[in-house]
């Protein structure tokens, strides 16, 4: 008897903004309240070698998006608009079926937001609601850009706010009082960025979802400090990269840069990129996560 064909992988794309590698629980940074994106590591896998196409916000998105680098489709000035020639994965991902959906900040402009089937840019809008507006059992694919933890900072962002006598000063930064408040600030945008994560993981639980869902979590360029980002330092460069992928081992660490991820999850939904993707692979002796 033939055996009936699993059905394509959903996949969810959970974006931070100005966010540096080292500013996770996971990643060693037990200062910063990261619950959720810890366990999200702890079940999957984390890649400390992820390193962005571009210190900055949309030239680097452009990146995620068509897997090339930014100078080679015109994207490389900061809020330039995603060329509408240029093919994304979201093509693919659309021509095999998926409803397509982003919330919040994609940093590609108004005439790219109109590509996917579903797009939200108010920060209150529920998670709930694209699930809700997919056909039952349709593939997805859902993204969603966190303006967290990109400045201006207030207080009280999050709730208890970070101790500032205990946050990590790096070592590019003078350690004084004021210094210490901007990056108690800035653990706090990060941590309640980790709370709405915590809120979309658990609807793909509740929905039962999460058992054939793919999650990624990264971000789109370095903390928003000097020696950071807008610089090709490593601050700058050097962001978060975090795979729940279901069935495969759990809590491992890999060294692995975008944005190969792009065209491999992509082929695990079944979609072909001939001769679209031209890409520069900076893993470890060319270890991939597979």
């Amino acid at each position: 008897m033939a055996q009936t064909a699993p059905p394509p992988l959903n996949i969810v794309f959970l974006c931070s903004d100005d966010h540096t590698a080292a500013d996770l629980g996971c990643s060693g940074n037990v200062n910063i309240h990261t619950p959720n994106l810890d366990r999200l590591a702890a079940r999957g896998a984390r890649f400390p070698n992820c390193f962005v196409a571009s210190p900055q916000c949309s030239p680097n998105r452009s990146a995620i998006f068509t897997g090339c680098t930014p100078h080679t489709t015109g994207t490389s000035r900061l809020h330039t608009p995603m060329p509408p020639w240029e093919k994304t994965f979201l093509d693919a991902l659309k021509e095999r079926g998926y409803h397509t959906g982003a919330y919040r900040k994609v940093h590609q402009g108004d005439e790219f937001n109109r590509r996917f089937d579903f797009y939200r840019a108010d920060k209150k809008a529920a998670f709930a609601e694209f699930f809700d507006q997919r056909l039952a059992d349709q593939p997805f694919f859902l993204h969603v850009g966190f303006t967290d933890p990109h400045r201006p900072y207030v207080p009280k962002a999050f709730d208890p706010p970070h101790d500032r006598s205990k946050v990590r000063v790096p070592k590019f930064l003078p350690d004084t009082p004021e210094i210490r408040e901007d990056l108690g600030m800035y653990a706090d945008f990060i941590a309640r960025m980790d709370a709405e994560c915590g809120q979309l993981l658990s609807l793909l639980e509740s929905r039962g979802l999460a058992k054939n869902t793919v999650v990624f979590f990264s971000g789109d360029n370095g903390m928003p400090f000097p020696g950071a980002k807008g610089t090709c330092y490593d601050p700058g460069l050097n962001v978060p990269l975090l795979v729940y992928w279901p069935g495969l081992a759990r809590g491992f660490t890999r060294h692995l840069a975008r944005p190969r991820w792009r065209a491999r999850s992509s082929q695990n939904a079944g979609a072909e990129f001939p001769g679209l993707v031209r890409r520069i692979e900076l893993s470890e002796a060319g270890r991939r996560f597979q």
